[in-house]
């Protein structure tokens, strides 16, 4: 499952890093026409865009999203109090 999600978000990267400057950049052309301040108008565009892809991130849900194991630690502080009751020397 968490490779089927990479290899999406991977592949909607690039479409976006690939279509990215080309709209923009006509946005931006078109909107030099605009007066006042059209020049704002992509940049406008762009961030109701990716304010929209931050709030649909929130609905992300899922059972198997994290691998096996992930919420569990890898030592325990047992084993790390044990240590520290010897003589003060630490390293041994």
């Amino acid at each position: 499952m968490l490779g089927s999600l990479n290899g999406i978000a991977q592949t909607l990267s690039a479409a976006g890093r690939a279509m990215g400057p080309l709209l923009a950049g006509g946005l931006f052309s078109l909107a030099t026409h605009v007066e006042p301040k059209g020049e704002a108008l992509a940049f406008g565009v762009f961030g109701g865009i990716t304010f929209v892809g931050f709030l649909i991130c929130f609905s992300i849900r899922g059972q198997n999203l994290e691998g096996d194991g992930f919420d569990e630690e890898i030592g325990s502080e047992e084993n790390d109090d044990d240590e520290d009751e010897g003589d003060g020397v630490h390293g041994r």
